[in-house]
């Protein structure tokens, strides 16, 4: 009888071990490995509404403005993990192959029956192009670039950030199929600009600077700083096989974020460098003040045999509002001008590692 009541007992545990368990999606890249990584960042955005006011007034002529405006930010890099930590590298090589950023702006603009049209556009580029930089943890988990030997432009590392592999939007623990987690808003920052302040500078200025270009608005690193707020929910929705035979997880995420961001100091910096006509009198300006909303979709395909990412999507809706306020002094008149812009458009981003 003991024996017949002992064997049930015994089987216990081997058949808890043969209980389905969740998916560990974790970053384990092996030590050495070298990936390729490529993002092609786009916004596109139109002029939806303008007001206008001088000295406190709406302007008797008020213009008639229609604007688009595209830029596209892409970024190739190769990276070593030189040392890995638990979850993340512990020191990383990364060469920066190719930085570019292509913009352009097409409006017209209807002054009581007098129609221009203007079409803006220029490229920007980076000196850390073809550089190497290394990247290394400190106990705490935050990293320090600098070139090797310590040969190279200190200026140039400053902004820069090492998370490219999309390992802050995934799970904490073992997940099953279904499973949602949230994700912090701050998070996408290293998705949406991809690599931090990669001093990218303008090949040439691109015509003359105006009051709501594109130089006002801003650009990736200016709209998405560390002050993001809103939310991410991210959902493991299994097990899928690629095109190319890779077996990968697929986590859908959905994006809510917004951010406040003060762009005074960097319109300022634009104003200064413009080349402005005699006419234009002098200009100073008091505020430049961004409010920028995004929601969206996005896949992520994560390779849990290589431990790191295959490949990510983003499509979202972007609204921006840019409030400037300006003092002019042009033909023997002093003004104060306020303008707000508000726009809608879309942002993609498109990832690849290999």
């Amino acid at each position: 009888m003991r024996l017949r009541y002992a064997t049930p007992l015994l089987l216990v545990p081997a058949l808890l071990a043969f209980q389905p368990r969740g998916t560990q999606l974790t970053f384990s890249v092996a030590e050495g490995a070298t990936k390729t990584k490529s993002f092609t960042n786009s916004v596109s955005m139109t002029l939806d509404d303008m007001s206008m006011l001088m000295n406190g007034q709406e302007s008797p002529m008020m213009p008639q403005i229609s604007m688009t405006v595209d830029s596209v930010l892409e970024v190739a890099v190769t990276d070593v993990y030189v040392g890995m930590g638990d979850g993340a590298p512990k020191k990383l090589a990364r060469t920066y192959d190719s930085l570019a950023m292509n913009r352009s702006m097409e409006m017209e603009m209807d002054i009581m029956g007098q129609v221009q049209n203007q079409s803006d556009s220029g490229s920007a580029k980076s000196e850390l192009e073809g550089e190497t930089v290394h990247f290394t943890a400190n106990d705490e988990g935050a990293y320090t670039p600098s070139f090797p030997g310590d040969e190279g432009d200190e200026e140039l590392l400053e902004g820069l950030t090492e998370d490219l592999d999309f390992r802050a939007l995934l799970p904490a623990g073992e997940v099953e199929e279904g499973a949602e987690w949230k994700v912090p808003a701050s998070a996408l920052r290293h998705i949406l600009v991809p690599g931090g302040n990669l001093k990218l500078e303008a090949e040439d200025d691109g015509g003359e600077a105006m009051m709501g270009s594109d130089s006002e608005i801003g650009d990736f690193q200016d709209w998405f700083t560390d002050d993001v707020e809103g939310e991410i929910v991210a959902t493991f929705s299994g097990m899928k096989e690629t095109d190319e035979g890779v077996r990968v997880a697929v986590i859908e995420l959905t994006i809510e974020l917004a951010n406040a961001v003060d762009l005074t100091e960097k319109a300022r910096e634009s104003m200064a460098d413009a080349d402005l006509p005699a006419e234009a009198g002098e200009m100073e300006i008091n505020g430049v003040d961004i409010e920028m909303e995004i929601e969206g979709t996005a896949t992520l395909l994560w390779n849990p045999a290589a431990g790191c990412a295959h490949s990510f999507e983003m499509d979202g809706e972007l609204s921006l509002i840019v409030d400037t306020a300006m003092a002019i002094s042009a033909q023997g008149m002093d003004m104060d001008f306020e303008q707000s812009m508000e726009f809608s458009g879309s942002m993609t981003v498109e990832a690849t590692i290999e």
